[in-house]
């Protein structure tokens, strides 16, 4: 049920995610889609809350959304991410495009 509502989303699919690192030393990747729905309401729905598998560098946080997006079937949907200022968030995100969208040109 899920799946079709983000797959039938009226909107773009806002994604905010943040890594926080629990006391047990494990890195959770915690990930909401943000859209309005058929019906013209607003939801946020919690699409994981993910271990980090390995070290957190941004190709393995990119690693873990992009599964995410794939597995809601939501690739082609996503129209912004919100996440803090940190560094990696940029090369984070730019990895995630790079691999749903493989010809597109990334400024460096």
């Amino acid at each position: 049920m899920l799946r079709k509502e983000l797959k039938a989303a009226y909107s773009a699919i806002l994604i905010s995610f943040n890594l926080w690192t629990l006391l047990n030393g494990h890195a959770i990747l915690g990930v909401v889609a943000y859209f309005i729905n058929k019906d013209g309401k607003c939801r946020h729905i919690v699409l994981g809350l993910c271990k980090v598998i390995s070290e957190y560098t941004s190709e393995n946080i990119a690693a873990v959304l992009v599964t995410l997006f794939r597995d809601y079937g939501i690739t082609g949907n996503i129209g912004f991410f919100i996440a803090d200022n940190a560094k990696l968030n940029n090369t984070c995100i730019n990895a995630v495009l790079q691999a749903l969208y493989p010809k597109m040109l990334i400024k460096k």
